[in-house]
């Protein structure tokens, strides 16, 4: 479960102000809106890359406001994908993994081990999104979020990718917040539970 109390906050000259909302445990949720709207934001206050000016976050029942990212149980997909430049793309997947067959696992239902041995500097953008979702996934979160996961894939990866995804949420039963400006991209996300 993901739960915003009253949050609000300030990044440079934007500001979101008295957000609230619920999204139960177990459901892909999805929040659309413009570029520029706070979606990114809204997210990073829940991963805990942002502390709020004022309000709460709860996950899991569990207020988290003042909590480390790391100790929130959140898997964070930022948009870009963000891979470790440093690590390999076998490394990148393994980062935070408590059970690297598990993210062995991965890579083979998400069909990237074949790039494993590459540098991560050598990816597509598609790739990219690929490994950083698996990265995230890893460690096996309580709760996924997803900051315009798929627009760096071709309609028959997406939809292949996203057939995975729900598959692994319906197995494991983790809460999905997913913020893009494409309707359709989160219509096709949360309608496949």
């Amino acid at each position: 479960m993901i739960e915003c109390r009253d949050v609000s906050a300030h990044v440079g000259n934007f500001a979101i102000r008295e957000v609230s909302f619920v999204v139960p445990q177990g459901v892909h949720a999805a929040l659309t809106g413009p570029t520029a709207s706070g979606k990114t934001t809204l997210l990073e206050l829940i991963a805990g890359a942002i502390i709020p000016a004022r309000g709460s976050v709860h996950v899991a029942g569990t207020e988290v406001t003042a909590s480390p990212p790391e100790t929130r149980g959140i898997g964070f997909v930022p948009q870009h994908g963000y891979l470790f430049p440093h690590l390999s793309t076998r490394d990148n997947v393994q980062y935070g993994a408590h059970d690297v067959d598990m993210a062995v696992d991965l890579t083979r239902r998400f069909g990237i081990e074949h790039l494993m041995g590459r540098s991560v500097t050598k990816l597509s953008g598609g790739e990219r999104q690929v490994v950083a979702l698996c990265r995230a996934l890893a460690p096996r979160p309580g709760v996924v979020l997803l900051d315009e996961p798929f627009s760096a894939l071709d309609a028959h990866r997406r939809s292949t990718v996203l057939d995975e995804f729900a598959a692994l949420q319906a197995e494991w039963g983790f809460t999905v917040l997913h913020v893009t400006h494409d309707e359709t991209d989160a219509r096709a996300a949360t309608l496949r539970l």
